[in-house]
């Protein structure tokens, strides 16, 4: 079945107002409902999924099929049955559509330089090279920010080619995030509703609308290669956009993109993908938890399996630490030339 056909999906983020208490962990604006996509009706107030992915990870979808057996809640609306759940509140009340927000041209577009002082670029420079690095830049939408000196910006471009976010990072020398004082990763809304007060700026009207109700990662990163590709050339996913970029160079028997967030696994973001084969490429550890989401995409038509490449490399401390693909291609392991294999498409 067609994605864009399916007829529930989560709510999109448009401020606390879209978010209720967890019926799980009660977590209060944690949890993200599931609405019939053709009227904005809300679903049963048990059906979503908590944002709390790790510490909560709760999430009932309306096509699962109860603990104790029988059809699931999307089964049994289109027999034309009645589902009950452990808290049956029916309908309440329609959600408007939702107009995408987006990030205007200028903005983006004006990111685009200084990339000599941009940090994850000069290191890779330094290891692959400029020509490798000139044609990564041709492929992901990377620009330089000046929230903290030598970030960057992973921006993130819809099918559409609308802006609709970027994630600011600040990495070290070796490729790693900066994590002292603190964890060095924002994304573009914060950041520049900061640069706008420290200059005593009025925030332009689109800016405050965004800071509001703007959603953080709406999309896959790295969308725009899949229009310079063939329709037959498999799709690889990861966690991190970083780690798209690296995997390019590496493995170009893939077009990389990135979910950009353990939890944003979902069949909304993949909607772009529906007719390719996509591969999941998932940090070590996380195996048993992409390869059940798979199992649940695979279930709306999606052709898609998942690597057990990473796994097999990692140790127990490096499952534990959540090794990805990124820090064995930084470090250059010998592993590496096994990867090669195991990764095949």
């Amino acid at each position: 079945m067609p994605v864009s056909s399916l007829p529930y999906l989560l709510q999109q983020y448009a401020g606390p107002r879209s978010r209720t208490a967890c019926p799980a962990c009660g977590t209060p604006r944690s949890f993200t409902r599931y609405f019939i996509a053709a009227t904005g009706e809300l679903l049963p107030e048990a059906f979503g999924r908590c944002d709390r992915e790790v510490k909560c990870g709760f999430h009932l979808s309306p096509y699962a099929r109860p603990s104790e057996g029988g059809p699931s809640y999307a089964a049994s609306l289109k027999r034309g049955n009645t589902f009950k759940t452990a808290k049956p509140i029916g309908f309440r009340r329609r959600l408007p559509p939702l107009s995408p927000l987006t990030i205007p041209q200028d903005v983006y577009r004006a990111s685009l330089c200084h990339y000599e002082r941009n940090a994850l670029v000069q290191l890779l420079r330094k290891r692959f090279g400029e020509v490798a690095v000139a044609d990564l830049l041709a492929r992901f939408p990377l620009g330089t920010s000046s929230y903290w000196p030598g970030a960057c910006v992973f921006w993130l471009i819809d099918k559409q080619g609308r802006v609709r976010g970027g994630q600011v990072v600040l990495y070290d020398d070796t490729g790693h995030t900066v994590k002292h004082p603190h964890r060095h990763t924002s994304w573009v809304h914060p950041a520049l509703v900061r640069a706008h007060q420290k200059r005593g700026e009025a925030l332009p009207d689109w800016l405050q609308e965004y800071a509001r109700n703007g959603a953080k990662s709406p999309c896959l990163y790295g969308l725009p290669q899949l229009n310079m590709e063939l329709l037959s050339k498999p799709v690889a996913l990861v966690e991190s956009a970083k780690t798209a970029m690296l995997a390019t160079l590496h493995f170009p028997m893939f077009v990389w993109l990135a979910t950009m967030g353990l939890s944003y696994l979902t069949a909304e973001r993949l909607e772009p993908l529906q007719g390719r084969r996509v591969v999941l490429f998932p940090d070590a550890g996380a195996f048993d938890k992409w390869n059940h989401k798979a199992e649940g995409l695979r279930r709306l038509g999606f052709d898609i399996t998942v690597s057990d490449g990473l796994e097999k490399l990692a140790t127990p401390a490096e499952r534990e630490a959540g090794l990805d693909l990124a820090d064995i291609i930084l470090r250059q392991a010998p592993a590496l030339e096994h990867a090669d294999n195991e990764l095949s498409p």
